[in-house]
């Protein structure tokens, strides 16, 4: 019996050195999993993927080309919902969804049964933090999934920093998910970052002082000219065409532009520059300084979204010496961060991705003088042809409430008033809209997007972007380099290539250099960054890792 117990003792004793060695030797032998100390997602609003190729010649070797020659480059990156809209875009890119899913159907929609419009980010139950107005009644609420962001804050407790910049809103708000360490944007009333309470109370001290110095005045305190000289834009238009749009208290749209006289004239003037881009780039380097990113013992996440991309090719279009000057501008100002970033943190550290939100369509009439068929749908006009059409129809006036993202939304209560049936007044009105308005490719009822199947190839496009409480009825396809309201200047939304096709880099922290043709879609982006950081995919992900950037 002792024998037994001492072979009993004998045993245990020796499985417990096995196993503590064994511990022993695969705690040195098997390597720590190392992450990026920081990750910086940077979407430039509205570039198109064509600004890479065209202004490639005079891009400095320090900004896109830096990133591009040295890091891998998808050459067909594509969005795969409609509407290509800043709100939709970057909520796609951050949670490897479309909008029928994480529920960023627009900018702007109409609530079922509701009668007025809602802003993507609105929310009255908080308060601007840095200014008396009300930009910063803002928070992420009508984002129904979780973001990239969200995932890698939840997998270490909130110890990861999380942090969105962008003079708009929208694009600073979503991409830092609903549980961010903070989301800054830029009050144009108070010309300062400011934030919401949904966020905090105070605006930290570094952000007051830096607020304190006044910049957007110091960047309109001198006229703007071209980067280079003029006769050097042989990539755009001549300087002084009727395709663009003007500041108002100028005559023509020409360089220079004397900002320190037109200031007074243009509420909206310092976001139509390109320094509104390089003012948030200067705010990016001072975020990284004061919160120690890339200095913490988890991954650190920064968003930003350079804005002034989209307001420039708003008002002067793609083609235009304006939105050229600009994106030679903001590649300097990317070299600037790139810059800090080997200085203070090392590249090896740092994982970037640099994308878009969307593209953007060349100007109708300059693409009528090219003998292309394009046009410009005014949506009152749209609306009130609708309108017509249902009085003489139904006998009952405005049955139809608004014309917004290339959708028609009716009232839904009038017409439940009226005991009318409502996919028969929306069939109705997509026949009539297919039949008498000009431009239009195909119209899709609400009742067709909730099935599983159609022949046109831009049907998925519609239903990726279908979510049934906060969109129309009747939704219009228009035809190719046809847009909403613009007769000068710009604009995009549609599922064409020209909106859906954008540029995706990676670069720095184990990121192989290399490019690839093949088709990526947008959604690919989050699980690609979850992939490498170990963490759980966005909850409404349907996106795919990226293989040659996510495996090592």
């Amino acid at each position: 019996m002792k024998k037994n117990r001492f072979l009993y003792t004998t045993i245990f004793v020796i499985v417990i050195l096995i196993l503590i060695l064994s511990y022993t030797i695969i705690k040195i032998v098997t390597p720590k999993k190392e992450f990026p100390k920081l990750i910086i997602g940077i979407v430039v609003d509205q570039m198109s993927y064509d600004f890479i190729p065209r202004y490639w010649n005079k891009y400095s070797p320090d900004g896109f080309k830096r990133l591009i020659s040295n890091g891998y480059f998808c050459k067909n990156a594509n969005f795969i919902h409609f509407p290509t809209y800043t709100a939709p875009g970057h909520s796609c890119i951050y949670t490897g969804s479309v909008p029928a899913i994480n529920g960023i159907v627009g900018n702007d929609w109409l609530e079922k049964n509701s009668t007025q419009l809602h802003y993507c980010s609105d929310d009255t139950s908080y308060s601007t933090v840095g200014s008396f107005s009300n930009e910063g009644k803002m928070s992420p609420k009508y984002l129904i999934t979780s973001t990239v962001t969200d995932e890698l804050r939840k997998s270490n407790n909130l110890k990861s920093k999380v942090i969105g910049i962008a003079l708009k809103d929208r694009g600073a708000i979503f991409p830092a998910g609903h549980n961010p360490s903070a989301a800054y944007w830029y009050d144009e009333e108070s010309k300062k970052w400011i934030t919401s309470t949904y966020y905090m109370q105070n605006l930290p001290g570094w952000v007051e002082k830096f607020d304190e110095q006044n910049l957007p005045d110091t960047y309109l305190s001198e006229p703007w000219n071209t980067l280079l000289p003029i006769e050097q834009y042989t990539e755009s238009l001549e300087d002084n065409n009727k395709f663009e749009d003007t500041f108002h208290g100028e005559t023509n749209p020409v360089f220079p532009h004397n900002l320190p006289e037109l200031k007074y004239k243009n509420v909206h003037l310092f976001r139509d520059t390109p320094f509104g881009n390089t003012f948030t780039k200067d705010f990016a380097i001072e975020t990284i300084k004061n919160e120690n990113l890339g200095k913490n013992e988890t991954p650190d996440f920064l968003c930003i979204s350079f804005s002034s991309t989209d307001y420039v090719g708003h008002k002067f279009g793609p083609n235009s010496i304006e939105v050229e000057d600009t994106y030679l501008r903001l590649d300097y100002d990317i070299a600037d961060l790139l810059a800090y970033i080997d200085n203070n943190i090392g590249m090896q550290n740092v994982l970037i991705f640099l994308t878009a939100d969307h593209g953007i369509c060349g100007n109708p009439e300059y693409l009528k003088s090219l003998n292309y068929n394009s046009g410009t749908f005014f949506h009152n006009v749209v609306l009130d042809s609708v309108n017509n059409y249902l009085y003489r129809t139904y006998n009952i006036k405005k049955l139809a409430l608004y014309f917004i993202n290339q959708q028609v939304y009716l009232d839904r209560k009038l017409i439940n008033d009226s005991e009318k049936d409502l996919n028969e007044v929306a069939k109705n009105v997509s026949v009539y809209i297919k039949n008498n308005i000009e431009g239009v490719k195909n119209v899709y009822t609400s009742s067709e997007l909730e099935s599983d199947f159609s022949f046109d190839y831009y049907f998925r496009f519609f239903k990726n972007g279908f979510l049934e409480n906060r969109c129309g009825e009747v939704f219009v396809n228009f035809q190719p380099y046809w847009i909403e309201d613009r007769t000068t200047g710009a604009e995009h939304g549609s599922p064409y290539y020209y909106d859906t096709h954008v540029p995706l880099i990676f670069y720095g922290w184990n990121i192989k250099k290399g490019e690839t043709s093949e088709l990526i879609n947008m959604t690919d982006v989050a699980p690609t960054i979850s992939a490498i950081l170990g963490i759980s995919f966005p909850s409404g992900c349907i996106g795919r890792p990226i293989k040659e950037v996510a495996e090592k």
